[in-house]
């Protein structure tokens, strides 16, 4: 599967679904843990309620995501809320997104995995900044043989050393598993 093919099948799924923009917990958990000033990156952002309440409380976004219907979505309800001049919608894979030689007071991605990507969100993060990672876990007897899932502890082992975890938290719904970690970026 290719970019293409990603974003025919997430925009078919943002068709028929109705939007729904709540805010990710890593949001509330990265307010709590104290965000250095600065604007934040969300990767694989789809409708996100999380970079509303990030533009609400006053910094600037990019919202990165493959699906063109779920960043018109996004730039919508950003306009109807009055948050539009902070909220920056970006088409593109995120597995090849280049945020640049910006830094960001945080970085979020949620419900995806891409080892590359994660590496470079890390890249992305400034001294003092939070990377908020949330992916599809693997059962916990197997390693997935599926390249968007990871085994529960593998984000906390791939942050490089001048992170410090603050959490990391198998969450259990149902029948389906994700890993989530916040991290702090040494000064």
């Amino acid at each position: 599967m290719g970019p293409h093919s990603d974003r025919l099948r997430w925009n078919a799924r943002f068709s028929r679904e109705l939007p729904v923009f709540e805010p990710h917990p890593l949001v509330g958990a990265a307010l709590t843990a104290g965000l250095p000033e600065g604007s934040v990156l969300e990767l694989a952002c789809g409708r996100s309620g999380s970079a509303l309440a990030l533009a609400a409380s006053g910094h600037r976004v990019i919202a990165v995501d493959v699906s063109d219907i779920a960043l018109a979505q996004l730039a919508a309800e950003a306009e109807r809320r009055e948050l539009a001049a902070r909220v920056k919608c970006v088409l593109a894979d995120v597995a090849t997104f280049d945020p640049g030689e910006e830094r960001f007071a945080f970085v979020l991605a949620t419900h995806f995995w891409d080892a590359a990507a994660f590496t470079t969100a890390c890249t992305a993060v400034m001294p003092s900044g939070l990377l908020g990672w949330e992916a599809l876990a693997c059962e916990p007897e197997a390693r997935s043989s599926r390249p968007w899932r990871i085994p529960h502890g593998e984000l906390s082992a791939r942050v490089p050393g001048r992170f410090t975890v603050l959490d990391e938290r198998e969450i259990v719904v149902g029948d389906k598993r994700s890993t989530r970690l916040l991290a702090r970026a040494s000064v």
